[in-house]
């Protein structure tokens, strides 16, 4: 297992809840991943203010509750307090060897696996051999900055800093900010450089829907279970259309242009402080930036600002610094892998929890982990490396008809349909396992008449 953060100790969890024995490898000193502040293994960009912007009851583990004393978005700290206990309750601290980075994952011709790991401040290295690998590294770790280059990037003299490097808005007070990016972390950095910053730009390529976190008194999650997501995607986009308007009103009042797109097509961008500060002027939006001076920035409209600090929100790329590209890489964010766990044919090669679904990431953890586990044990078999390649091709044209072709948009899913079709891969594995010969299940993707928001 590489890494502990939330898709490591889920898979932890239930390899040590089946008796499967195993390592899992975490560079820093302690779990939690993305959500350990500071943490040490170089790979959180959690900044001092954040907090979730999923609920508490939407962001648990199926087997433990985030605490009912827990506000109804909690900090990050408390995000992490809940990995903790989860690691505690289930006893996975004894397996997890902490400051050790794997540097290599290497097939072996006679089956198996070489893994290269090291310790933090030494030089030598340890190999070790395993029949499977689980990757857990995340997807939230390694900065995207736009390629290629912004024109006269280089020629701009202020600090320039990608959203994972931002911790607090102290460095920003009186100075005039450029936000680049119109993600969840574009949407809250804006808004919290905006109180103390002489000016705040947020720049943004396209126009986006903004979800509130609370819709009709309750959290915007939680219409994942509501009867709006039962309906047919064709009524349900225009209904949350209308749904966002009645609660905030045409983007016009707040200097947004109208987006384009449905709002289902993207990930949810979230905020309700983004709002409040662009209606008092202390954020001023502006379309994509074509070029930077010595201290400017000109955008596509020809308009020029005078700009004292940039911090681009432009999200991450997928790697994997210790697999070889010719063993496993991602191209323009897509994933060839199928039910984005398994590639076709690598066997004994696992990922874990590279899928973004439009809520939270941690209810889908625990099944995925089971499946993978069923796998290892043989209690469930695949379909042929063939029709697991047929069926990664038509999730991608489904993929394309439904989701906006970007890079971030690349491990987009939809958590219902997700949820579903481990469901039916574990059952149909089941019956591959006995001898039958079932036709391949459907694969993630839309469901035919309705999806999740």
């Amino acid at each position: 297992m590489i890494g502990a953060g939330p898709s490591g100790l889920a898979a932890s969890k239930v390899l040590a809840s089946r008796n499967v024995p195993f390592d899992c490898f975490e560079a820093g000193s302690g779990i939690g991943g993305l959500w350990r502040y500071g943490n040490d293994n170089g790979m959180s960009g959690v900044y001092a203010s954040l907090h979730a912007n999923i609920s508490k009851e939407s962001m648990s583990f199926s087997s433990l509750a985030m605490p009912e004393t827990y506000p109804v978005f909690p900090h990050h700290s408390m995000v992490l307090a809940y990995l903790e206990d989860y690691a505690a309750s289930f006893g996975l601290h004894r397996h997890i060897v902490f400051g050790t980075r794997v540097t290599s994952v290497r097939p072996l011709d006679d089956g198996g696996w070489e893994v290269v790991c090291r310790r933090r401040g030494g030089v030598a290295t340890e190999t070790r051999r395993y029949t499977e690998v689980v990757v857990a590294n995340g997807h939230h770790w390694d900065p995207r900055l736009p390629a290629p280059a912004v024109p006269g990037a280089e020629e701009f003299e202020g600090p320039a800093i990608h959203s994972h490097d931002y911790r607090t808005p102290d460095p920003y007070a009186g100075r005039r900010v450029l936000v680049i990016g119109m993600g969840n972390s574009a949407c809250e950095i804006a808004a919290e450089i905006s109180r103390t910053a002489a000016r705040t730009f947020l720049s943004a390529r396209d126009a986006a829907h903004l979800f509130p976190k609370m819709l009709l008194g309750r959290p915007a999650d939680h219409l994942v279970w509501s009867p709006l997501s039962d309906l047919p995607r064709f009524l349900k986009d225009p209904a949350l259309r209308l749904l966002l308007r009645l609660s905030r009103g045409a983007p016009a009042r707040y200097g947004l242009p109208e987006p384009v797109r449905g709002p289902l097509v993207g990930h949810p961008s979230t905020s309700d402080e983004l709002l409040v500060q662009l209606a008092r002027g202390a954020i001023r939006p502006k379309p994509g930036v074509s070029s930077f001076g010595r201290d400017t920035a000109v955008f596509k409209d020809g308009s020029r600002e005078s700009v004292d600090a940039v911090v681009y929100a432009t999200g991450y790329r997928i790697s994997f610094p210790f697999l070889e590209p010719s063993v496993f890489a991602v191209s323009d964010g897509r994933t060839e892998l199928y039910l984005r766990t398994v590639p076709p044919r690598i066997p004994g090669l696992y990922f874990m929890g590279l899928a973004q679904p439009s809520g939270a990431a941690f209810p889908l953890l625990e099944p995925q982990a089971e499946w993978i586990t069923e796998l290892i044990q043989g209690a469930v078999a695949l379909p042929s490396p063939t029709d697991m390649t047929r069926a990664i091709a038509r999730e991608w044209r489904r993929h394309r008809k439904t989701y906006v072709s970007t890079y971030r948009h690349g491990i987009e899913i939809d958590f219902r349909s997700y949820r579903r079709a481990l469901r039916r891969e574990r059952r149909a594995g089941r019956r591959r396992a006995r001898g039958a010969v079932p036709a391949l299940p459907a694969v993630a993707g839309p469901a035919p008449a309705a999806d999740a928001l």
